[in-house]
């Protein structure tokens, strides 16, 4: 028996929503993504600056920067997750911009490492909300064959965020304090916000709307039996510890790194770091879509395969960064090692989502940022900061350097979870579809 319900699930979703459309969406959730990291990335820049007028160490630092970001972000993600998977994504992702805007300006305004840290749990908890619901309404209203190259435009907005925060933060400083650019940086959000939740596209709103939910809606032990069920995406776990760890410590604690150890004034860093960190992510994220999208469409395992091969090689180029003497050959480094590092995380995302049910996806997401959080923001920041403030004593200022180098030998491990995760993959069909 066939009734109009059926007939319209049997339509692809994203047949029903007009290109323009398709694309406007994603241009605004491209900005979301990257206002997200130029609000998060600005307080890498200051945090010298911060560190010294409250009156902090690397440790206190490494907690705002890392642990406790990262701990609040993977709270909210999933309770938020959830009803992503069934509710108004434009609206969830508008409410999210608004308040980790106004966690930024509050970031202006601490006096204290308790005022601090409740702000930068603030634009945590909004920030976590975001990605997951974007991913999912972006993989529903796309088709297959463009879905790796649509989830690394994405990732490559984070890169222009990053970098762009550095840049931004970096100009703005020979004019400012740092707390008037956390205010000038996190206000415009707002209206973000309500152009996402006016113009983006959602399938669920109007006609249609109560087919989608009916399939949404799986329970959370279900969801986590299925993710842990699966020896790929148990791989895909060590994948997304691993790598984030590296690469945030690097990214973290680039702005200090180059000011400490080479000697590079704020403006300088901003417009140098955040220049190859734009170079090397935006290509590694376009590229990794690209090849993604040609030769892991029909066969998802190739990206864990297109992971190791860029994991393995950027580990030299990460030891390379941290001991060269020359500030401008460790930039260099730098740019391959973000480029390198990069092809790993959109065909990663990419093979999770031909992996879990449909419904499942802004789950799977935020469990992705889950891990990334929790491994990068969290690990690997604080991780980094304590190495270093551990090994001041004995090496200084340089003591960047060690930190970051062990670090870096997580890269090594990522190159082999890659390998696994793609070889042992069980591929949905209705992903293909």
């Amino acid at each position: 028996m066939t009734d109009a319900g059926t007939a319209d699930r049997a339509i692809p979703i994203w047949n029903s929503i007009a290109p323009w459309r398709r694309n406007l969406t994603l241009g605004l959730l491209f900005l979301v993504a990257a206002v997200s990291y130029i609000d998060r990335q600005i307080f890498t820049l200051f945090q010298d600056d911060i560190k010294s007028e409250l009156g902090l160490d690397d440790g206190q630092l490494g907690i705002l920067t890392g642990f406790s970001f990262a701990l609040f972000y993977a709270l909210a993600a999933f309770p938020i997750a959830r009803y992503a998977d069934r509710g108004d994504r434009s609206l969830i992702i508008a409410l999210c911009v608004a308040f980790w805007s106004a966690a930024t300006v509050a970031c202006g305004a601490a006096a204290s490492f308790t005022q601090m840290l409740l702000a930068r749990i603030g634009l945590a908890a909004g920030e976590a909300g975001a990605t997951p619901a974007a991913n999912s309404l972006l993989v529903e209203i796309f088709p297959p064959n463009r879905r790796v190259l649509v989830i690394s435009a994405m990732l490559a907005a984070s890169a222009v965020g990053l970098s762009g925060g550095l840049a931004l933060a970096g100009w703005l400083s020979t004019f400012y304090g740092w707390r008037t650019v956390f205010v000038i940086v996190g206000a415009p959000g707002i209206l973000l916000g309500l152009l996402v939740w006016l113009f983006a596209a959602e399938p669920r709103k109007g006609k249609g709307a109560q087919s989608v939910a009916t399939v949404s809606k799986l329970r959370p032990l279900e969801v986590v039996r299925i993710m842990a069920s699966s020896t790929s995406l148990r791989w895909t776990g060590l994948l997304m510890l691993s790598v984030p760890l590296s690469g945030f410590a690097m990214i973290l604690w680039g702005a200090s790194f180059f000011r400490r150890v080479h000697g590079m004034s704020v403006a300088e860093v901003g417009f140098w770091m955040g220049g190859m960190m734009a170079v090397g992510l935006v290509l590694g994220n376009l590229c990794a879509g690209w090849i993604g999208d040609r030769y892991g469409t029909e066969n998802p395992r190739f990206n864990g395969w297109l992971a190791a091969i860029g994991l393995f090689t950027a580990f030299p180029f990460a030891m390379a960064f941290c001991f060269v003497e020359s500030p401008y050959v460790a930039l260099g480094c730098f740019v391959f090692v973000k480029f390198l590092m990069t092809l790993y995380l959109g065909p990663s995302i990419a093979l999770c989502f031909a992996q879990v049910p449909v419904a499942m996806r802004a789950i799977m997401s935020a469990t992705i940022n889950m891990f990334i959080g929790i491994a990068g923001t969290g690990i690997g920041g604080t991780l980094a900061g304590y190495l270093s403030a551990a090994l001041e004593p004995r090496h200084g200022d340089q003591s960047l350097r060690y930190a970051l180098a062990i670090t870096s030998t997580a890269l090594l491990v990522g190159g082999v979870a890659a390998l696994m995760a793609g070889r042992t993959a069980k591929i949905l069909p209705e992903s293909l579809k």
